[in-house]
């Protein structure tokens, strides 16, 4: 969260993409001091929480803390530097309106280009009528394609994480490594709206590269 990026600590990158959002608050959630400097630093907001096995136990730990009367959560992960505020604002709305009514998670998914499908790192989602969520996987999901990479930024209805983080961990999700799967096996809705092919998150050191690259060249092209 910390490495630079064209002068910028990761964290900052993101939250900034955020920012550019204009949601009614913003938050960065984190255990680690030197994080919530660099994010107070800058202009942002941070709590501390403590030490959490995902990101869906911190945001609610957060929003705990901060005693948050949101109608709808929304958790984007720290190492999405490059997300896009039409990403952002679609899985927002995910949950609104007569297309988001009988779900209690949205979140986001995107073209995925075949050379990428056989990466575990890429997480793929297949998803049926309404846009409901049937399967995330690390492998190459449907057989043959077209595949899809899950885009890691999630929506939540008021109240819905206290349960979520209450359920218990699922043979899928340890299989897998992928929380969200614990929600599909206890019959919790996740609608999946699809967006424009995302920037890469940082998943990786070649990720990282990546992302410096593209920022390189963003600033290039500024003057």
């Amino acid at each position: 969260m910390l490495a630079d990026v064209g002068g910028v600590p990761l964290v900052v990158r993101t939250w900034a993409a955020v920012h550019a959002a204009g949601f009614d608050r913003l938050v960065v959630a984190t255990d680690d001091e030197e994080i919530a400097r660099v994010v107070a630093a800058a202009g942002g907001e941070a709590v501390l929480t403590g030490e959490a096995p995902n990101g869906t136990v911190r945001v609610a730990e957060a929003v705990r803390r901060l005693a948050w009367p949101a109608d709808v959560v929304l958790n984007v992960q720290g190492d999405e530097p490059l997300v896009q505020v039409e990403t952002l604002r679609a899985v927002a709305a995910s949950l609104t309106g007569s297309a988001g009514h009988g779900f209690d998670v949205g979140t986001a998914a995107a073209p995925l280009e075949p050379a990428e499908a056989e990466l575990a790192e890429r997480v793929k989602v297949v998803t049926g009528a309404g846009e409901r969520a049937l399967f995330f996987s690390r492998s190459p999901i449907p057989t043959g394609g077209p595949w899809r990479v899950h885009v890691g930024v999630y929506a939540f209805r008021a109240g819905v994480l206290e349960r979520l983080i209450r359920l218990p961990v699922s043979t899928l999700e340890q299989s897998e490594r992928l929380e969200q799967l614990r929600w599909l096996e206890n019959g919790v809705p996740i609608r999946v709206v699809e967006v424009a092919a995302p920037g890469p998150s940082v998943d990786t050191a070649t990720d990282l590269a990546r992302v410096r690259e593209i920022v390189a060249a963003r600033r290039a092209r500024l003057g």
